[in-house]
């Protein structure tokens, strides 16, 4: 039976607690907003409508909303060296499926990652460009390299003429070489579009290259896996031209009303990003590098950047041919130990684990901590067929708490003061 009302209200009050000193969260699509960030949403901005653009709402008393949007649009653009920015979606998936109905019409081509490859539901064949009528090709994979294939996704983009390219993808664990096929696109009037939706924050940090600086016309992300805040959607393009058809699109088709609630938190992850957030995704990749040394260290396999290359936040554990991988995940949660599952990209048929540092560098894990999470990871893992990881069964679930809550208390949450 479900609990009763209060029961899961209890449950939610003590959650962040939990995630905060009693959850090891490498989970690669989450973040934790400071707390200024946090206590900034409001939910009397929420209480009544505030439709039409900005400046020019259909109801009364919704110039402050106006004046948030601006300014946070403002802030976006500054960041991310922006011509314009959207900032009323509520996440990244009707962003991209707003930008397919702004810039396409159905039955046009898009090239876009593969699920295989990483591909996001809001990206990919059978996904959110179905429902706008697109047709949907698999841009080329290196799967040895495990980044994009530049050289024939050019080549595909020349013979296949499409409307829109899509770029970046849910798995990244370092950066690809789109120059080439930016270039490509922009040669048959196509549209490319980065989802940035993973490396926003290492992009804001200067530690992932920023598509637009490759000409890439369009980014879209949500805002809370490298940029710690709460979740909603980002729209920021670099043609000035083009922000009309979004607008449009969601000024009289698409988007009514929102949660203007949303906005203040996003104005202080914005801001905050361009004060602080340099030495953050700093912190970000050297722990991935660090954790990756050590994940080699203990001999286990590790998909990630190679030597000389730089890091994202993300590491992949390749799983045994015979791991059930909700298993593993949640042996793993049982142990307090947060981790997703992907698809292997560098194997077709294959699963891994998929590991983020954002988090616990927002706890104020550093390198030197890297080191005990490879053990707690090897405590609760082994080696199975090929090389490849299972679960371990653990008895002393208590004594691998112990741990977590020993690392995490020595901590100070970044931008905590």
């Amino acid at each position: 039976m479900p609990r009763d009302l209060d029961a899961l209200l209890s449950a939610c009050s003590d959650r962040l607690p939990q995630l905060q000193t009693q959850r090891l969260m490498l989970y690669a699509g989450a973040n934790l907003p400071s707390a200024r960030a946090m206590a900034a949403y409001n939910p009397a901005l929420s209480a009544y409508p505030a439709m039409g653009p900005t400046g020019h709402k259909e109801q009364p008393d919704t110039d402050l909303v106006s004046e948030l949007e601006s300014f946070t649009t403002q802030a976006a653009m500054t960041l991310f060296n922006a011509a314009w920015a959207e900032v009323r979606l509520a996440s990244c998936t009707l962003a991209n499926l707003a930008i397919f109905h702004a810039y396409c019409q159905p039955g046009d081509t898009v090239l876009a990652p593969a699920a295989e490859h990483g591909g996001h539901l809001s990206q990919r064949r059978g996904g959110t460009p179905q429902l706008a009528g697109l047709v949907v090709e698999d841009l080329p994979y290196d799967r040895h390299n495990c980044t994009l294939d530049t050289a024939r996704a050019a080549e595909m983009i020349m013979r296949v003429r499409p409307k829109l390219v899509v770029l970046g993808r849910s798995i990244m664990i370092k950066a690809d070489d789109i120059a080439a096929v930016v270039e490509a696109a922009r040669a048959v009037g196509a549209k490319t579009l980065f989802d940035a939706s993973h490396v926003l924050g290492l992009i804001a940090g200067g530690m992932y290259p920023n598509p637009f600086d490759a000409g890439v016309d369009l980014i879209s992300s949500s805002t809370y896996k490298t940029l710690p805040g709460r979740p909603q959607g980002l729209v920021l393009g670099r043609n000035p031209d083009d922000a009309s058809a979004l607008r449009n699109l969601l000024d009289t088709r698409l988007l009514a009303n929102y949660d203007a609630g949303r906005l203040p938190s996003l104005a202080v992850t914005l801001t905050e990003a361009q004060a602080s957030g340099r030495e953050y995704v700093a912190r970000i990749v050297s722990n991935s590098a660090a954790l990756h040394r050590s994940l080699l260290d203990i001999g286990w396999p590790v998909i990630g950047a190679n030597d000389g290359e730089v890091h994202t936040h993300q590491l992949l554990l390749p799983l045994s041919l015979d791991a059930d991988q909700r298993a593993v995940m949640h042996a793993l949660q049982a142990q307090g130990i947060l981790i997703g599952t992907c698809v292997d990209p560098s194997r077709a048929g294959h699963q891994a684990l998929r590991l983020g540092t954002q988090f616990i560098t927002r706890q104020g894990m550093d390198v030197q901590d890297m080191t005990e999470v490879a053990r707690l990871l090897g405590d609760v893992l082994r080696v199975g067929v090929c090389g490849r990881l299972l679960a371990r069964p653990v008895a002393d679930t208590a004594q691998i708490a112990g741990r977590i809550q020993q690392i995490l208390s020595k901590k100070k949450p970044l931008g905590s003061g």
